[in-house]
């Protein structure tokens, strides 16, 4: 069955995220998902009319694979909130091919570990990419975000606004090269360039 809810999140770029799960587990934050490895597809028309559209077609391969459709929606204070349907897939490959057969094509692909927790008003996930370690939290409303930030001692003016492939594209230009796989094994990512990004650790 698939899932259709308002996702409202902002995120941060951490520099020790050891210690955000310390901190977590200090405050007796739930486990949803332990540590996994995600592989995300990202699909468009050739000439990219989603992504003109601020619209997002993902299959993504974690533990299990999933399907997930993201409309656009305003920037409050910082905070994206857009409408998201998401629904768990038994053969990704036959999705794929699907998506294809209908006119879409992977057009970026990255990975990432991720940790998912609850903590109180807010679902708190802990995410390591070849570009950096950040937090992200997701609440019903800013108010829960903003609480769960100050729980975790990060700076609430620090939140980024823009997806991470939207950062790693970002430094991809400021580096001059081509945009690629952003992947754990790929060299020429350099998080060294956030900084020129205005993106800065929020758990100092």
């Amino acid at each position: 069955m698939a899932a259709s809810f308002l996702e409202i999140e902002t995120k941060f770029l951490v520099d020790d995220l050891e210690e955000i799960e310390l901190r977590l587990k200090f405050l007796e934050a739930q486990l949803l998902r332990p540590r996994v490895f995600e592989t995300n597809y990202r699909f468009d028309t050739k000439d990219h009319q989603l992504t003109s559209k601020s619209k997002v077609l993902r299959l993504r391969q974690d533990s299990a694979q999933w399907v997930t459709f993201k409309e656009p929606g305003p920037l409050i204070n910082g905070v994206q909130i857009r409408n998201e349907i998401e629904f768990s897939i038994s053969d990704i490959l036959a999705a794929r091919t699907f998506l294809e057969a209908i006119g879409f094509e992977v057009f970026q692909t990255y990975e990432k570990f991720r940790t998912v927790y609850s903590l109180k008003y807010s679902r708190i996930i802990l995410d390591e990419l070849p570009i950096g370690n950040f937090v992200e939290i997701e609440g019903t409303d800013i108010q829960s975000l903003e609480r769960s930030a100050i729980d975790l001692n990060l700076k609430w003016e620090l939140k980024i606004d823009s997806s991470y492939l939207t950062i790693y594209n970002n430094i991809c230009q400021l580096k001059g090269i081509k945009q690629d796989f952003l992947s754990f094994n790929n060299n020429d990512v350099d998080n060294s360039f956030l900084k020129h990004l205005n993106i800065f650790p929020a758990d100092q």
